[in-house]
């Protein structure tokens, strides 16, 4: 499946991150790298993965579709075409509180699991990712966006307990299929829909 993400970017101990140019929002400024650099997790990661996509829908739009269940199985682990249906779905869109999704692929029920760290509506989202059947066991993604225009710019890190480079190739066309399917749903519900309606416990 063609994905127009531009290429993921992955990153070792010791190399100097990247910089971006600070995006304004009101009298804030935002660089996206910066506070991807500031919310290191305390073990040194091996590498991670970054996939950016511009999304025609407002950051609020699309970081309530992260916690809010009915639109979350409709993309989150999505996986590929024609696959990867949901057989169960839970989570606790709280600080603390936990995920849990179990989907079909190809035959074999996969399932996909962590907890909440960070959620700063709509800039930043952060949770652990527990993958058993890909030994994924210490990963940490980290969601974050900024108004650009009308549109809105997501950054998605993930940082990776794999240290194979072709575990790490799989894993960025896996996020680039789930926000493929992220922007889909986001143009569907219309630019102007925010969701502030969305389920907070």
């Amino acid at each position: 499946m063609h994905s127009t993400i531009s290429p993921s970017t992955v990153s070792t101990p010791g190399a100097v991150p990247s910089r971006t140019s600070p995006f304004q929002e009101g009298n804030r400024d935002m660089s996206l790298a910066s506070t991807v650099e500031r919310s290191q997790s305390p073990t040194l990661r091996a590498a991670s993965v970054r996939v950016t996509r511009l999304i025609g829908a407002a950051p609020e739009r699309i970081f309530d579709a992260w916690l809010t269940v009915d639109e979350a199985r409709r993309f989150l682990f999505a996986g590929r075409v024609r696959s990867g249906n949901v057989i169960s779905l839970a989570l606790d869109a709280r600080v603390g509180g936990r995920f849990r999704i179990v989907r079909r692929w190809d035959g074999e029920d996969v399932e996909f699991s962590g907890e909440y760290l960070e959620i700063d509506r709509p800039h930043r989202l952060v949770f652990s990712l527990f993958v058993e059947k890909y030994a994924q066991r210490d990963d940490r993604v980290i969601v974050e966006l900024a108004p650009v225009a009308h549109q809105s710019l997501l950054v998605l890190t993930h940082e990776l307990s794999l240290p194979d480079p072709a575990e790490r190739s799989g894993i960025q066309r896996g996020w680039a299929t789930v926000l493929d399917r992220l922007a889909a749903l986001c143009a569907a519900a219309g630019v102007s829909g925010i969701a502030g309606s969305s389920a907070r416990h």
